[in-house]
């Protein structure tokens, strides 16, 4: 092909990438305008993922994978017993408690932004201190179970993988969205080794749920559908469905039981949503598939004390 014929070619595809993103976002605001128009507890918006089909936004910026079963290992504590639920609980408004909201970028390690900012949250309750830590060293290092970096992973596994090796400060090892080499033996560990004595399971109801938010934020899985994607604000409401999958691992931060709300923190950036958050309804069953796979908590080892 002559170079002539190859920058036409190259203007072609380019002609054609660009119609048929149009093509896209022209449904996407369709869609926005037509959930907007019916009343929903919730306001769709314009953003930065509505140029997407919503199989190749769950492709490029969730990445929990599905369908994994507890199993023996060894940083699994049991179930989380059920006790105390308080009125209504939101963890966002401690600055002492929870960082400020992270942006994945264009990267399936949204497990690793669940496990790690469980992890902080869960340290700082005991600890006193709240320390941002790096998702790049479980992208770059952790495999367990199957996680692969940017191609996805378990969010229980990666607390696990903290407890076992240590993690970094998200300073010294700064965060690319993309899959890199492991450097964890190279930096400095902001959380030593041990630190985390492993992760418990919660139960798949409400009340199980609620009452683990109440000692802190708990990491989850849901299936992030268009409705996620587009979300501005309000309250998200749908049930799971009998061929729901989970896609996307976020951090349950708070509840309030007179809205019959679940307050969730995502990593899409402080841009998506109600500043990086979204409310769910809690009054469906099984909202987003929130409980086909079981919520975890971090448990901070007994030796660590404020």
């Amino acid at each position: 092909m002559s170079m002539a014929c190859a920058r036409a070619a190259s203007s072609s595809s380019r002609t054609f990438w660009f119609a048929s993103k149009a093509r896209v976002f022209a449904a996407n605001v369709a869609f926005i305008e037509e959930s907007n128009a019916a009343g929903n507890s919730y306001t769709l918006g314009v953003n930065q993922f509505s140029h997407l089909t919503n199989e190749e936004f769950k492709a490029q910026f969730t990445g929990v994978k599905g369908g994994s079963a507890l199993t023996s290992d060894d940083a699994h504590l049991g179930e989380l017993e059920v006790g105390e639920i308080a009125s209504d609980v939101d963890w966002s408004t401690d600055k002492s408690v929870v960082n400020p909201v992270k942006d994945q970028g264009q990267c399936g390690s949204c497990w690793a932004f669940s496990a790690v900012g469980t992890v902080e949250s869960a340290y700082a309750l005991a600890a006193g201190k709240l320390g941002s830590y790096a998702e790049q060293q479980l992208v770059d290092c952790d495999t367990t179970g199957g996680s692969e970096g940017c191609n996805g992973g378990f969010n229980q596994y990666g607390i696990s993988y903290i407890g076992s090796t240590g993690i970094a400060a998200e300073s010294s090892y700064p965060y690319t969205a993309t899959d890199g080499t492991c450097k964890a033996s190279s930096v400095s560990k902001a959380l030593a080794k041990g630190a985390v004595a492993g992760y418990q399971s919660v139960g798949k109801n409400n009340a199980a749920l609620q009452s683990a938010i109440t000692s802190g934020p708990v990491s989850v899985t849901v299936d992030a559908d268009n409705s996620w994607q587009l979300y501005r604000s309000g309250v998200l409401s749908k049930s799971c469905g009998i061929f729901g999958q989970i896609d996307h691992a976020v951090i349950a931060v708070g509840y309030d039981t007179s809205a019959d709300t679940f307050k969730i923190r995502n990593s899409w950036g402080a841009s998506w949503g109600e500043a990086g958050y979204v409310r769910i309804d809690n009054s469906v069953s099984n909202p987003y598939c929130l409980y086909n796979t079981a919520p975890f908590v971090a448990q901070i080892s007994a030796d660590v004390t404020v």
